[in-house]
């Protein structure tokens, strides 16, 4: 029979085929990929670990099989019907979720294990790699792997262990088992949810920390702009009147709260950002004295409020946020009677000249927006689309440029790594064939709908 563990990197596959592996019934299956090796991970155990160039010279020899491009690394086997391998041993693999369903459609006679953590906390803590590319594709993976056997919450090895043998012996027996994933479906679900809210936290909290926060009140200093930038800052003003409470998420080094506060007075005024580094600078700053002000080092989806606010603000926030619906419909309860959200996200527009619809994901159209005001059950009051260009003396100063702002993290999933280099190379070509660079963003002013309905 076939033996397929999944689960997300942490939850202790490696750990559980070597263990298993220990008794001669079991033969593991080893794959190979194009990504690096990760902290304990062996060469030849967990995967066979090769160079791009080498893994497609397979490819073109017809020796590499199962060819797959998961998170930006290819995955395969020398093995071309891995579903079917003769043996009197039972065969472990550690594949996908999706690749798992596949291979027991093609073999019934496959075990299916998803493996877990015993809280999302745990997860974190085992695993360098938090970002948002990666928890993404985690949640996605899980709300697959539903469809699963069984499922085993790794807390204690041989515990784990002994579940494990339990699993495969109900498997062989076709008998009923306290860890069938029809049992456990309400557990997956709540750990699939809380992972889904550890997005924000996960990865972009570095990206914004450090050199990006030090420098982000001067990154203007890599371009030159034609145009009005920061429409939020004008829709902003115009919009806060004296004594009001108002909340900035992601306020950032508190520039905005700055200029609130030398124009108006008796306000309170909260700020909440995830980057510690961040708010430290945001609390540097010497502020007027006519206002309250506070900062909050948290993720706003998992900080509870007790007061209401007559302006909450999203200056250029939300298209870093993995379910930006879920938080606008956070804010929309937070709203006082004529309270307004107000924020601004980058247009289809947004860097086109070099970034495909393919390479950068958290751009929209009105169309998006109109939905994704609707969906959290607010009101337009008004939407504006502002284009503005950019100039930039250098390749290298874009690229500081777009470092500074969040968007080359963003298309590596929050990390700080370097782009593959091949994609480094066709992005500084279009760079090159363009004079100049589109900026756009979408600002709207919203309301709640079912206030406004209630109060006609």
């Amino acid at each position: 029979m076939n033996l397929v563990f999944s689960g997300p990197s942490g939850s202790g596959k490696g750990t559980i085929t070597e263990l298993l592996l220990k008794n001669p019934k079991f033969r593991k299956f080893t794959t190979c990929t194009t990504r690096k090796p990760r902290e304990g991970e062996i060469d030849g155990f967990d995967y066979f670990f090769m160079e791009k160039e080498v893994f497609e010279d397979y490819v073109k020899k017809g020796e590499m099989f199962n060819v797959k491009c998961y998170d930006g690394h290819y995955y395969g086997s020398f093995e071309k019907d891995i579903d079917n391998i003769n043996s009197d041993s039972t065969i472990i693999f550690q594949l996908t979720p999706d690749r798992a369903l596949e291979m027991k459609k093609a073999n019934p006679n496959t075990c299916l294990i998803l493996l877990l953590p015993p809280s999302v906390e745990t997860l974190n803590l085992r695993r360098e790699n938090r970002s948002t590319g990666r928890i993404r594709d985690d949640v996605n993976n899980l709300i697959v792997a539903r469809n699963f056997d069984y499922v085993v919450v790794n807390d204690n090895l041989q515990d784990t262990i002994s579940m494990v043998e339990e699993c495969i012996d109900a498997f062989e027996s076709c008998s009923t088992s306290k860890f069938q994933m029809s049992n456990n479906i309400n557990m997956l679900n709540n750990f699939i949810e809380q992972l889904s809210k550890s997005t924000l936290s996960s990865g972009v909290e570095e990206v914004f920390g450090g050199k990006v926060a030090d420098e982000w009140d001067d990154k203007s200093r890599f371009v030159i702009y034609h145009g009005i930038k920061n429409p939020i800052t004008n829709e902003v003003l115009s919009s806060v009147n004296d004594g009001m409470k108002i909340a900035d998420i992601g306020c950032g080094t508190g520039k905005l709260i700055g200029k609130i506060d030398k124009t108006f007075n008796g306000c309170e005024i909260t700020g909440i950002d995830i980057s510690d580094e961040m708010i430290l600078n945001a609390q540097n700053r010497i502020f007027s004295g006519k206002n309250k002000t506070a900062f909050i080092n948290k993720d706003f989806m998992n900080l509870e409020f007790n007061d209401s606010f007559d302006i909450i603000i999203f200056s250029y926030v939300l298209h870093h946020l993995n379910n930006p619906v879920l938080a606008l419909n956070k804010a929309r309860e937070l709203l006082t009677d004529n309270g307004k959200i107000l924020f601004s996200v980058p247009g289809i527009d947004y860097l086109k000249e070099t970034f495909m619809p393919q390479d950068l994901d958290g751009r929209y159209t009105l169309d998006d927006m109109d939905r994704m005001v609707d969906e959290a059950g607010l009101f337009p009051i008004s939407a504006c689309r502002n284009r503005f260009l950019m100039t930039f003396n250098s390749y290298e100063m874009y690229k500081k440029y777009l470092q500074s702002i969040g968007t080359y993290q963003k298309i590596l999933g929050y990390s700080n790594d370097l782009w593959d280099s091949d994609f480094d190379k066709e992005i500084e070509k279009r760079f090159y064939d363009n004079s100049y660079i589109t900026g756009e963003y979408l600002t709207y002013s919203c309301t709640d709908k079912q206030k406004v309905l209630t109060r006609r």
